[in-house]
């Protein structure tokens, strides 16, 4: 019995050997890893930082293209509403005809209320109208595709 005690205790001691040599190297080699890995981890952060500096950069420039975009706008708001202020009215115009007169502008409300109650879902992008005093009536063309007649 006693010699296999030494035998479990030469075991023993052999495992530790081993088990000290197996984490000797595993550190020599996280030592080696970390030491490979050092240059990639500083290229990292160099890409890094030029990519934070490229944004920077970027969100700068467009700051400033809204800004400048912005005050293009503010003077052309502000110059129309100049000459809306200091314009002239816009003129009434009438048609007369044996007596009877009529808004030229109240026969281009009802052609293009006649026209949309036909054509609802079309969008009046151009409107021409001709007025016959002699018929009490105005013909109009919308978009050039869609004719009709209104009685005044």
């Amino acid at each position: 019995m006693n010699d296999t005690k030494k035998t479990l205790q030469d075991v023993k001691q052999e495992t530790e050997k081993v088990i000290e040599k197996a984490a000797a190297e595993v550190k020599s080699g996280t030592a080696k890893a970390a030491e490979a890995a050092k240059p990639a981890a500083a290229k990292a952060k160099a890409g890094a930082k030029k990519a934070k500096a490229a944004v920077k950069k970027t969100a700068k420039t467009a700051t400033k293209k809204a800004a400048k975009t912005a005050e293009k706008a503010k003077t052309t708001v502000k110059r129309a509403a100049d000459k809306a202020v200091k314009g002239e009215a816009a003129p009434v115009v009438y048609v007369q005809y044996q007596g009877a007169e009529e808004k030229v502008e109240d026969l281009i409300a009802a052609a293009k209320a006649a026209f949309a109650a036909e054509h609802s879902r079309t969008k009046v992008a151009g409107l021409k109208l001709y007025i016959k005093p002699e018929e009490r009536a105005a013909y109009y063309v919308v978009n050039e595709k869609f004719a009709g007649r209104v009685d005044f």
